[in-house]
């Protein structure tokens, strides 16, 4: 009998403080303009930049993983840079509220990667990348009043402040699930090519 311990795995790029720091002022800002109880908002130190989802893997495929990532990769570190607000599936029928991120073609040559060296776990791969980093869902049962004053929200503030960042390496996490949230914490990391 197989009792092999499952973990919740995903894999992303950390953010620096600067721009938690920045993330956390328009998250604050919203917050005075929208009811808590329709909103749940994502700790800021919990925003992350998702390359994969991987969900529930056994130990055993984590250390497999572990040996496909340590490929040299060929990628030099590269800016992003953070440029407007949006909503899935979209702004007027808002699910998950994110800051959307420039086009970068590191970032696509880096997502690629990651796909490639995660095939062995037949997971589907996503038709197109998306690069978002989610700043709230909103809650089952939104009243339509509460989506009316998102929307408003977003008419006024869809542009934000450009702030870039650098991009050097990505880690590989477990997410754990708890009553008061998930924890997040760092299993590896890989870095760019210095």
């Amino acid at each position: 009998m197989n009792h092999e311990e499952n973990l919740r795995i995903f894999i992303a790029i950390p953010l620096p403080f600067s721009i938690i720091e920045y993330l956390t002022e328009i998250i604050s800002s919203f917050k005075k303009q929208l009811p808590d109880h329709s909103i749940k908002w994502v700790k800021p130190e919990n925003i992350h930049l998702t390359l994969k989802f991987l969900g529930n893997i056994s130990t055993a495929k984590l250390s497999d993983l572990y040996k496909h990532f340590d490929t040299p990769l060929q990628i030099k570190p590269f800016e992003l840079e953070i440029t407007k607000l949006g909503a899935f599936p979209s702004i007027f029928k808002p699910r998950v509220v994110w800051v959307g991120l420039s086009e970068s073609k590191p970032l696509g040559n880096l997502s690629l990667f990651i796909n490639e060296n995660t095939e062995f776990l037949g997971l589907e791969n996503e038709e197109s990348f998306s690069p978002h980093l989610t700043l709230a869902r909103t809650r089952p049962g939104i009243k339509k009043g509460n989506i009316e004053n998102l929307k408003q929200l977003f008419a006024k503030n869809r542009i934000i402040e450009p702030q870039s960042f650098q991009v050097n390496h990505f880690n590989i996490y477990q997410s754990t699930l708890t009553p008061k949230g998930p924890l997040y914490s760092i299993l590896k990391t890989y870095k760019l090519l210095s």
